[in-house]
């Protein structure tokens, strides 16, 4: 630094001495003429010193730092040649420093990770976004059509509803409404059980013209196969096989009891009770016994086996059903005839029952 001084110093004092050196310029012009390419030649020549000076002072501080890197180089060397004991002082210094950067490298580490973390969560969040914006578009579009069809059938539906359904709803309510009110003028407990009455004297009637019973060849073959195929029937036979036309002339007998029982006489049809208890007997003692029997079937077919049709049942509930309609029908006469007569008075019944005077010849002429 002291030589660079003393250098700078010297640089100075010389440029000083040029300037005073340099002759003053005479008023005349002639001597100012000659003066200017002088004064340009003093300006190149301290052009040129000055970059001397420069070139040396770049030279003595490399120079500087040279010597500087020698001193730390042989104070190193001079640290290393003595004892084992000032060996371990640097390692001990050494180690300490490396042990002082590792929690900075820890840290380091750690943020480079955090932001590569959080890079990574960008990064998923961006894609995630990205996914369910693509969802929605592929899922608007069928949406869309949907709703688009679905208006456009709404729309044709209302209208056939509107115009076709709705109306022909209402006349069947109109009509059933109109039913129930004719059903609550007409329609009496009595009239009720009489139609009963009398669907059970006609499927009573009916069941005498089917088969009643029949006899299975092969039943215990066709069991896993019962919902496929039956097993053959044989030897079918009619109700009228076993117990004639009796069951039949039941059916006739009742048929007239209940008309006559709603027409004249209410008492008439408590005979239905023995009526379809008779019928409930002969199926019971004479029918059944007489349809489960084999005969000369069982004795030719092996596996023969004697089953009761539908028209044995028919029979069997149409009798059970006289038996019970025909009391009650007989209580529900009486109780409506009791109301007629209480709503006609006991003058007009007196009236009514009172027979009218005869007239004698020539009396009143």
């Amino acid at each position: 630094m002291r030589l660079n001084r003393r250098k700078n110093r010297e640089s100075e004092s010389s440029r000083k001495r040029a300037s005073g050196d340099a002759p003053e310029s005479p008023p005349d012009s002639a001597e100012s003429k000659e003066e200017k390419p002088r004064s340009s030649l003093a300006r190149s020549v301290r052009k040129v010193r000055s970059g001397r000076d420069t070139e040396f002072e770049q030279r003595t501080a490399r120079e500087e730092r040279e010597e500087r890197r020698r001193a730390r180089e042989s104070r190193k060397e001079r640290e290393g040649s003595t004892g084992s004991e000032s060996r371990k002082g640097p390692r001990i210094r050494i180690r300490g420093r490396r042990e002082a950067r590792k929690p900075r490298e820890r840290r380091r580490r750690g943020e480079s990770a955090a932001e590569t973390r959080a890079k990574l969560v960008r990064a998923a969040k961006a894609v995630a976004v990205d996914l369910l914006g693509i969802a929605r578009e592929i899922l608007r579009w069928p949406a869309r059509i949907w709703m688009t069809v679905a208006e456009a059938l709404g729309k044709v539906i209302l209208a056939a509803w509107m115009r076709g359904v709705l109306p022909a709803w209402r006349v069947v309510l109109r009509a059933l409404r109109v039913a129930l009110a004719f059903g609550e003028r007409t329609v009496t407990p009595a009239r009720g059980l009489a139609v009963v009455a009398l669907a059970a004297t006609i499927t009573l009637g009916a069941s005498q013209f089917g088969n009643y019973r029949a006899v299975e060849v092969g039943k215990p073959a066709y069991t896993k196969v019962e919902d496929v195929a039956q097993a053959p029937q044989v030897a079918k036979a009619m109700p009228r096989s076993a117990h004639g036309i009796w069951v039949f002339a039941i059916a006739v007998a009742s048929l007239l009891v209940t008309v006559f029982a709603v027409w004249r006489n209410y008492r008439l049809a408590r005979l239905l009770l023995f009526l379809g208890l008779a019928v409930v007997a002969i199926t019971v003692l004479t029918d059944r016994p007489e349809g489960l029997r084999l005969g000369t079937v069982g004795e030719a077919y092996a596996g023969a086996q004697a089953v009761l049709l539908g028209p044995f049942w028919v029979q069997l509930f149409s009798g059970a059903t006289l038996a019970i309609v025909g009391p009650l029908l007989a209580l529900q006469l009486r109780a409506e005839r009791a109301v007629r007569r209480g709503r006609a008075g006991p003058d007009e019944e007196r009236v009514k029952s009172r027979p009218a005077p005869r007239l004698r010849p020539g009396v009143g002429t």
